[in-house]
């Protein structure tokens, strides 16, 4: 008799994700993802893998909930400075939702694995160079149109914007406030323009 899975794997992964993203790879057991799921072992490791791989999955889903819709935008030519800031607005307003765990996964893995994992390393620099591109092509439009300030050197910009999107996550966790995050991103913007 072949066993019917009885759970939604997307469901399910977006749980793996919470729990990564409050307690970081290491200190995650797979009874924690039992738990946060209420899927069965054989179900988590017969759907995704081993709990490597599940953190994997989860890495990749937590990067398309942190915007990657977003972060397109920036790639078309008329993008502007208002969706620059409309991704730090979103990006302040989940991380102060008051339902939300406050945790960062890609801060986590940064801190926890990226020191001796290559791999996780390698993906981490990978996401961040794609952020940063993506904030320089934004830029670059929006100097065309004359948001920017023209001595600005858009890829330096792009790497700035990323720390700080990043920055922000540490704060958020915490405990500042949607205000002082707002202030920080009000500030960061406020030295791009003319």
């Amino acid at each position: 008799m072949v066993r019917t899975r009885t759970f939604d794997p997307s469901t399910a992964l977006s749980q793996a994700v919470a729990v990564f993203s409050s307690k970081g790879y290491s200190e995650t057991s797979m009874e924690d993802i039992v738990k946060a799921t209420g899927v069965s072992r054989y179900g988590l490791y017969g759907t995704f893998g081993n709990k490597r791989e599940l953190f994997e999955a989860a890495l990749e889903r937590y990067a398309d909930r942190m915007g990657r819709q977003s972060f397109l935008r920036l790639l078309e030519p008329d993008a502007s400075l208002e969706h620059i800031r409309a991704i730090f607005r979103d990006r302040v307003e989940d991380l102060c939702d008051q339902g939300a765990s406050k945790g960062c996964l890609f801060i986590h893995t940064a801190q926890e694995l990226a020191p001796q994992d290559h791999e996780i390393k390698g993906v981490l620099e990978k996401f961040m160079r794609r952020i940063a591109k993506a904030f320089a092509v934004g830029l670059e439009s929006a100097k065309a149109q004359g948001e920017i300030r023209a001595d600005v050197d858009v890829q330096a910009a792009g790497n700035m914007l990323t720390s700080t999107m990043f920055g922000l996550a540490v704060l958020g966790r915490t405990g500042f406030d949607k205000e002082t995050l707002d202030g920080i991103v009000d500030s960061t913007l406020s030295t791009l323009t003319p």
